[in-house]
């Protein structure tokens, strides 16, 4: 690397560490409990949100007339990496953050969030209505404080099609099956048939190829293909194998469709929807384009589904890996306004609120259970039946480009093996030794990066 590069690169690391150390710099000036909002003095408030638009409509326009000393200015939340979006809240310092469950955990770290607990306890707002999984995760995401607050939440259950299982006489799913269960049931369906015809008994998530599909079913029991330190790959073991080879079995036997092309693309070609495929795993979003499609198609079959839980560990059935918070509302501990910043966070997760969207669909699902949308036509109760297996997310983390050609030496490999042009014991030692290889070459990478970067100062 040119020396003026390394320079330049050291300077903006610096800039960036002092910036840190600024949004956390008013740790002590959290909000007294004994502070009130004064209704009447006129305060502007940045808040930050994915779009302008979008807040008015679902939140600004109703502040606005509870709070009319209350002036918002939006901060569209940037995309990109954590970085990138700590980068933004540095430089722009909203008051009210809107964050996931990653940057949380991070911002909570480096003390630039405000801590609720007293808030809460203050003004008596109830979390006995939220989703007692949400809370847990966002105290494991604080270290047991209570740094933020999610009005939704993301949880997958399977989607199954009755109507097929009925035809072909197999067993309808039940919450709290195996992947193997799962997988089983997948092969009890026929093969034959044209492409552009034929059934099949599981549909893997759209972009999920066959090293992730291994990887998800894996992860759901415990498993990680590289060990809790960061230093090994540990895939060439006994649990794995029984992994690959339940995964393989299905695969070879043609059972699974993995979708191709973008995700427009499979929405617009969904087999699930067309009442090609038996079974899918899918978030509360799916159904509303199950909703979409009844109001679009009115002339198509009707799809007659039901949905019970994702696929569990046996060893732990009441625990899934798919929970997760994407809009984590909290208040940054540098702001000016802290006080009625805190009074739109605790609007915006109130139970008055949730009454109010009770009647509209969104992506994902309330966390305050007797405010779901309600309808017949699905079962709510899966989505909130299962407890998070807690892990936080900055734990274990690698570089995307590790994980990228992790998975296509991953799937070249397994893919081998479904041809038969290669054994599984042999696939599982080149993907041990040449996996650990890549993870040796980004551990070099790290530490050289490290030895190069200026310590943060204090």
């Amino acid at each position: 690397m040119p020396r003026t590069l390394i320079y330049s690169r050291s300077i903006s690391i610096v800039l960036f560490a002092f910036s840190i150390v600024s949004i956390a710099g008013c740790q002590e000036n959290s909000i007294d409990p004994v502070d009130t909002f004064d209704p009447n003095q006129p305060i502007k408030l940045k808040v930050m949100f994915p779009d302008n638009d979008y807040f008015y409509q679902r939140y600004g326009n109703i502040l606005s007339g509870k709070f009319p000393n209350l002036e918002f200015e939006v901060i569209r939340r940037a995309s990109g990496t954590i970085e990138d979006q700590k980068k933004q809240i540095i430089e722009t310092q909203p008051d009210v953050l809107l964050l996931s469950s990653h940057l949380l955990e991070k911002l909570s770290d480096e003390g630039a969030l405000m801590d609720l607990d007293s808030l809460i306890q203050r003004d008596k707002f109830d979390l006995s209505g939220i989703y007692s999984s949400v809370i847990e995760m966002l105290r494991e995401g604080g270290r047991g404080k209570l740094y933020g607050l999610a009005p939704e939440f993301s949880s997958s259950v399977l989607y199954y099609n009755k109507d097929l299982f009925q035809q072909y006489g197999v067993d309808m799913p039940k919450d709290r099956m195996s992947w193997d269960d799962v997988l089983k049931l997948a092969q009890r369906f026929p093969t034959e048939g044209s492409e552009g015809e034929r059934i099949y008994g599981y549909e893997p998530t759209s972009g999920q190829g066959l090293f992730n599909f291994v990887l998800n079913i894996g992860t759901t029991i415990g498993l990680t293909p590289i060990s809790s330190d960061g230093s090994s790959i540990v895939i060439a073991s006994d649990n794995w194998k029984k992994v690959i080879e339940s995964v393989m079995q299905a695969y070879q036997s043609d059972v699974l469709h993995f979708p191709t092309g973008s995700i427009i693309d499979e929405i617009k070609n969904d087999l699930f929807l067309e009442g090609r495929v038996a079974m899918k795993k899918q978030t509360f979003f799916y159904y509303s384009l199950i909703e979409e499609r009844k109001q679009t198609q009115k002339n198509n079959k009707p799809l007659h589904f039901d949905v019970v839980t994702v696929p569990v560990d046996t060893a732990n059935p009441d625990m899934t890996d798919t929970l997760y918070l994407g809009s984590i509302y909290a208040v940054n501990n540098n702001s000016s306004y802290k006080q009625a910043a805190w009074e739109v966070v605790k609007y915006i997760n109130s139970e008055e609120h949730a009454k109010l969207e009770s009647k509209m669909l969104h992506a994902q699902m309330p966390v305050r259970k007797a405010y779901v949308p309600s309808n017949d036509d699905i079962n709510i109760e899966p989505f909130f039946a299962l407890r998070p297996s807690i892990k936080r997310w900055s734990d274990g983390n690698l570089t995307p480009e590790f994980n990228q050609s992790f998975n296509e030496l991953a799937t070249k490999e397994l893919l081998f093996v479904a041809d038969g042009t290669k054994s599984l014991d042999d696939a599982l030692e080149t993907l041990q030794t040449e996996g650990q290889q890549l993870l040796d070459s980004l551990r070099v990478k790290l530490n050289e990066a490290a030895a190069t970067s200026p310590e943060t100062p204090n």
